[in-house]
Order: structure tokens, then C-alpha cells, then sequence
């Protein structure tokens, strides 16, 4: 459910640029979702949906560019890819990743992120212009 809590903070900023920027519509919203979030990219997708209704975000199209997850190990150095099967245990708690070299408990690099890329916005007209 931590899906809903993502899409919101996700609309929120992308509702907060858009009116910055003077956008009569948003046409698309891009994000990056990190592997390792454990975001599940078609509920992110049905709950910024359902946000956006009676926004000027509705109807925009949410692109959603997976992140890979990366590990660094303070034993032996490797740093590189690492992925979490997908277990609804971890949507509670993300397991303690181990280097898949050496064993040891090892430190996210990469891909626990979720980050508003872009906005591509059809901006108001300027009155007498």
C-alpha cells in the first residue's frame, strides 16, 4: 500500500512545478522508481491515476524508468547490481542484502529511490500576447 503514500508525494511535486510553470495541462510526468524501493510501477501508475482526476494533471502519461539496484561492500569493495526477489514480506521491511561475493552485509548504492525526472506541460497563453 506504501504505493499510494509514493504516488502522492510524486503528484504533489509534480502538481507544485506545473503551476510554477504557468501549465494549463500536464501531457507527461516522468519518473525513475529504484528496484530496490519494492514500488510496484502499475499501482504507482492506478494511484497517481486516480490523484490526477479533476487536476490539470489528468490524463497525463506517467512514465515510469526502473532504477537498478546497487550494492557496495565495505569488505571486499564489489559494488555492482543486486536485486530482491519479489516477497510481500518485504514491502515491511527490505531484507539485509549480502555481497554476492564475499557474503558480507552489504551498503545500498543505488535503487532505493523514487524521483520526479520530468514534466512535459502545455503552458496557459498569455493574456494579449
Amino acid at each position: 500500500m506504501h504505493e499510494l503514500t509514493v504516488a502522492k508525494a510524486l503528484f504533489d511535486l509534480a502538481l507544485r512545478a506545473a503551476e510554477r510553470e504557468g501549465a494549463e495541462r500536464v501531457l507527461e510526468v516522468r519518473v525513475a522508481v529504484g528496484e530496490l524501493s519494492l514500488v510496484n510501477p502499475e499501482q504507482l501508475a492506478f494511484w497517481f491515476k486516480e490523484l490526477a482526476r479533476g487536476t490539470i494533471l489528468e490524463g497525463a502519461e506517467l512514465v515510469v524508468e526502473r532504477e537498478p539496484g546497487e550494492l557496495e561492500c565495505p569488505e571486499c569493495g564489489y559494488h555492482g547490481r543486486v536485486s530482491v526477489p519479489d516477497d510481500p514480506a518485504y514491502h515491511f521491511v527490505l531484507p539485509t542484502l549480502r555481497c554476492p561475493r564475499c557474503g558480507a552485509i552489504g551498503k545500498i548504492a543505488r535503487g532505493r529511490d523514487c524521483v520526479l525526472r520530468s514534466l512535459r506541460i502545455l503552458k496557459r497563453q498569455e493574456k494579449g500576447a
